[in-house]
């Protein structure tokens, strides 16, 4: 509960004090690259804090010319921290709606072009896709978790198709990542941080060059099928 409770002052108070004067920063420079690196310093002192470690596997695979978009299975809160951590460019990415109505941290978002989808409008959802695979064809990487929402019980979720969709029409490679034993370190629905070690293992991309629409069934199984083959199933304490 202290552990806890100190890693989330620390962010809370990292996040308020120095976010503004570093969007200040950018919108005077037009470089984000100042954000980032205060963001994967908030990551690394917080992961210490609550005695997280973090061990990657795969993360050759990652060609420094290529735009891609990250797809990963979603146990927990420190996914998408770990996912920023993790992997070595500075990455956009898809979020939830509701995140755009959080204090400061909104703003961060909007200010490095995160999308935002509405999952309850499907013409907005639409409008999201679109604007990302804009980015995309731009040179824009992007991660995103298909299933949407945490699981519950460590099991692999239905995908959402939005997302491959975003991948086909960009014409951008897909790299599958699985991440294993984050729920362990903070359980959906838990106030509670516990020590533990986080495993991100990327695997081989997967090309969308000549896909169309009509294709995207078979892209979310080959993506679902990757990221399958290193899952495992996960018990809640």
């Amino acid at each position: 509960m202290i552990r806890a409770t100190l890693t989330y002052l620390f962010v809370g108070i990292y996040i308020l004090l120095l976010a503004p004067p570093a969007m200040l920063c950018v919108f005077v420079s037009g470089d984000e690259a100042l954000i980032y690196t205060l963001s994967r310093f908030c990551i690394r002192i917080a992961g210490w804090i609550c005695g997280c470690s973090v061990t990657l596997e795969g993360q050759g695979k990652i060609a420094p010319e290529t735009t891609y978009i990250f797809l990963s299975n979603h146990q927990g809160n420190f996914d998408g921290p770990v996912l920023v951590h993790s992997i070595p460019r500075n990455l956009k990415a898809l979020i939830k709606m509701e995140m755009m109505h959080l204090p400061v941290l909104s703003l961060v978002l909007k200010q490095l072009q995160f999308v935002p989808i509405e999952r309850t409008n499907p013409k907005k959802a639409h409008t999201g896709i679109d604007l990302g695979a804009k980015m995309l064809a731009e040179g824009k990487s992007f991660f995103a978790f298909p299933e949407g929402t945490r699981s519950r019980d460590g099991s692999l979720g239905e995908f959402k198709k939005g997302v491959f969709i975003m991948a086909i029409k960009a014409q951008v490679p897909i790299m599958p990542v699985t991440i294993i034993g984050s729920a362990n370190i903070l359980p959906p629905g838990s106030y509670a941080v516990k020590p533990g070690n986080i495993k991100v293992i990327f695997h081989d991309a997967i090309p969308t060059a000549g896909m169309v629409i009509e294709d995207r069934n078979r892209l979310v199984e080959l993506t679902r099928d990757a990221i399958q083959s290193e899952l495992r199933l996960t018990i809640y304490d």
